[in-house]
């Protein structure tokens, strides 16, 4: 029969009671992680050490997707920025990041792969699945549709998002709604800012213009300060001696 703790020693009681102590603690702490939710960013940081076999299938995945879509578009996705003088300010990635981004949430919420967080729901480590509007807007305004791939796992993903998400009463919700009913209008192209217009340059004057204007400015003062000067002066101030 087991002994009851006032059987015990002293001693025993005391180890028993520490014991004891420990192992409500250590049950409470596990309660209390259980019920943590963690944050968008602790849990990007930790996706790559905490899940690695799912980082290595999505790369993969991502990798032969792209392909495809570059192969049947017939160009490489991206382009130069330029600004309204035609030059060139830096490279527009939004194509590689709607490209991966369609490939990498369809995959995760075909496994079962999303994440909750303080903010929402998170797949991949990197995306929120139901804040696509920018996405539909990507695909449309670089014809990324135009590639079967893409376009067959583009509106796979759309009606998995609906589904999960079609409910919600936000702006990405009904873009992927106006999207799926063929009746998505492309906003029109932000317009770029137009340059300063450059301050004109000031030319520096001659030596012989200084001395003229110095010239001119001297008789100026002389002829006020004094207004009966030599005709001699005032022939040599103008010039004409």
């Amino acid at each position: 029969m087991k002994k009851r703790i006032a059987e015990h020693s002293p001693e025993e009681q005391e180890r028993i009671r520490k014991y004891n102590r420990e192992q409500k603690l250590k049950s409470r702490e596990a309660q209390k992680a259980a019920r943590y939710v963690p944050t968008a960013d602790e849990v990007s940081d930790a996706f790559a050490i905490k899940f690695p076999e799912q980082v290595k299938a999505l790369n993969a995945y991502v990798k032969e997707f792209s392909n495809k879509v570059v192969t049947e578009l017939g160009r490489d996705l991206g382009s130069p920025q330029k600004d309204l003088l035609g030059n060139v300010v830096g490279y527009d990635h939004d194509e590689q990041f709607t490209v991966d981004r369609v490939a990498r949430c369809l995959l995760s919420l075909k496994q079962g792969w999303g994440q909750k967080v303080q903010e929402g729901e998170l797949v991949a480590g990197r995306y929120f699945p139901d804040s696509s509007g920018t996405m539909v807007e990507s695909a449309n305004r670089h014809n990324l549709k135009n590639s079967p791939t893409f376009n067959t796992a583009y509106f796979e993903l759309l009606k998995m998002l609906d589904k999960r998400y079609g409910r919600e009463h936000t702006n990405d919700a009904a873009v992927v709604r106006a999207e799926l009913a063929g009746t998505y209008v492309l906003p029109p192209t932000p317009e770029l800012p137009k340059p300063e217009p450059k301050p004109e340059a000031r030319s520096v004057p001659s030596d012989a213009e200084i001395l003229e204007r110095g010239r001119i400015q001297l008789m100026n003062q002389l002829s006020v300060q004094d207004p009966n000067l030599a005709p001699d002066a005032r022939r040599y101030l103008d010039g004409t001696v």
